[in-house]
């Protein structure tokens, strides 16, 4: 089998970026860069079904080995990192951003309060219906982030809910 590529990739501005399109890869979407010397690594024999933008320098976005999307929305800017592991599944309408886009600025102090960081995403995740991931998450391997969660950092416990209890 070979990587099927449906869709647009775009650079708008900066040099040395780098994509890297796994054996056996499927993508279909779109992905924007603007700076320079960004990496982005669709893993072999992952599914990439979304859109993913990339603004600034030497960030990375890697989506793992064996991972799928039924559609996803990647922001990844501001000097972070989107770190997606192994054999993940991430349902429709997903949106994973290290950043806000825009600042929130304390009045008083004139610090910014919103400020933007990198997302990692452990093996064998799942992350159901509309989940947002938002900046700072850190997601250990092996589990759940069910439909229409917010997550904005690191967490270890596993929850298992029973239908019916």
């Amino acid at each position: 089998m070979a990587v099927s590529l449906r869709g647009r990739i775009f650079v708008r501005s900066g040099t040395g970026n780098k994509i890297v399109i796994g054996q056996d890869a499927t993508f279909k979407g779109e992905i924007e860069v603007s700076g320079k010397n960004n990496t982005i690594i669709i893993g072999q024999e992952a599914v990439f079904r979304g859109r993913m933008v990339v603004k600034g320098n030497n960030q990375t976005v890697s989506f793992g080995d064996h991972s799928t999307t039924v559609e996803i929305y990647i922001l990844c800017q501001e000097g972070c990192d989107v770190i997606i592991g192994k054999w993940c599944m991430f349902s429709r309408e997903i949106e994973i951003r290290t950043s806000d886009a825009h600042s929130v600025i304390d009045l008083a102090s004139g610090n910014r309060l919103n400020k933007p960081d990198s997302i990692r995403i452990g093996d064998h995740v799942w992350v159901g219906l509309r989940a947002i991931i938002s900046k700072g998450a850190s997601i250990p391997e092996d589990r759940i982030v069910v439909g229409m969660s917010f997550v904005n950092r690191s967490f270890s416990v596993a929850i298992i809910v029973l239908a019916g209890t």
